[in-house]
């Protein structure tokens, strides 16, 4: 177990759930300052390691659900927070042990150490996926055996809705369209799990690995190239690939929140040739990049774009005409590439009509 336990450890922890957001998942920057807040009142989250939980520890998401572009302008309650705690706590019947998170990328990674600080109760170094996705069924929870529901939903005005549904599949369409009719933005308590399924079924060790992904990117801008200390950093995780795809700047961006989702496409144009482009493709987090037209990573492969001087990772809802970037392609977690969740995190199910393949087959290596 350890402690988030400077205003430091909270920046690059947030910072590296921005790159393994893939572009969604929301910008963390509100949760940070929340986080932040209370590690100044000396209210410090607690990291428990997946080995150290009980197997029959009793955990609990805490997740944001809704478009990015609406979670990016909410403040984090500290009342509904506690007041989620509470509820799901009574909801359940029994004492919630840990929490962890749905997604590691962006909001969603802070949410749970929000809480933590706040009430004690430590969150699981791991997450459902290992990056952002935009639909409950994408998880390894869901994918692995783990019900989505029963859930509660619960906004800011104190709102609460409970879900039980027949399969994840249909929990992602009655919860999207009941935080559709909360403003497209509310605090879910979601995914109940033993600690046994949370060694079996969760992407393990992401908080820290958000964590180090931070660090690297600070400690390289210290020490004159950021990249070089984010790609060695990312080529040492055990059976993970990481490349710079394209070297840039973007031309054109086009987004629209439409049925709780943010859609969008990014055009980037190299700096040397204006013939030389690259494209990605938004279903709230980025799907596909296409370097002049043909395929350079996807889904779930983690596709991120960062500034070209600080190496600062970049939401979708960030990025905007004239930026210099550097698209980085980074091999999804081995369990994300496996023939079951292919089946559910593949290029199909996100509507393009594509079959995976890796990064390590699609791109070659750029100099960093």
């Amino acid at each position: 177990m350890f402690s988030i336990e400077t205003i430091q450890d909270v920046q690059d922890l947030a910072r590296g759930a921005v790159l393994l957001g893939t572009g969604g998942g929301g910008d963390p920057y509100v949760g940070e300052l929340f986080v932040r807040e209370q590690i100044r009142r000396g209210r410090l989250p607690r990291v428990v390691a997946p080995e150290d939980l009980d197997d029959d520890a009793f955990v609990v998401s805490i997740a944001g659900i809704g478009a990015p572009t609406v979670i990016v302008e909410q403040l984090v309650s500290e009342k509904t927070l506690l007041r989620l705690l509470a509820r799901a706590e009574a909801f359940y019947g029994r004492r919630i042990d840990a929490l962890i998170s749905a997604e590691i990328g962006g909001a969603n990674s802070v949410f749970p150490l929000a809480l933590s600080a706040i009430s004690g109760v430590p969150v699981v170094d791991a997450d459902g996926i290992g990056r952002a996705v935009p639909q409950l069924e994408m998880t390894t929870f869901s994918i692995y055996g783990v019900r989505a529901t029963p859930c509660l939903l619960m906004d800011d005005a104190g709102n609460v809705v409970t879900v039980d549904a027949v399969s994840d599949r249909t929990a992602e369409d009655l919860c999207r369209a009941i935080v559709t009719a909360m403003g497209s933005m509310a605090f879910s308590a979601i995914y109940p799990m033993s600690g046994k399924q949370v060694r079996e079924c969760a992407v393990l060790g992401t908080l820290s690995q958000s964590l180090g992904i931070g660090q690297a990117i600070r400690l390289g801008r210290e020490d004159g190239d950021p990249f070089v200390w984010l790609l060695a950093y990312l080529n040492a995780q055990e059976n993970r690939t990481a490349r710079i795809l394209f070297d840039g700047k973007v031309t054109d961006v086009r987004s629209e929140t439409r049925d709780g989702w943010h859609w969008g496409l990014v055009t980037l144009q190299s700096l040397r040739d204006d013939s030389d482009v690259f494209t990605i493709e938004i279903r709230n987090e980025f799907i596909i990049g296409l370097h002049n037209g043909q395929p350079a990573t996807m889904v779930p492969d983690l596709i991120s774009v960062l500034d070209r001087e600080s190496a600062e990772p970049l939401t979708a809802e960030m990025l905007t005409y004239g930026q210099r970037v550097k698209v980085l392609g980074f091999a999804a977690d081995p369990k994300l590439r496996r023939p079951e969740s292919l089946e559910v995190l593949g290029p199909r199910m996100f509507g393009l009509d594509r079959d995976y393949i890796s990064i390590e087959d699609l791109a070659p290596a750029m100099a960093g």
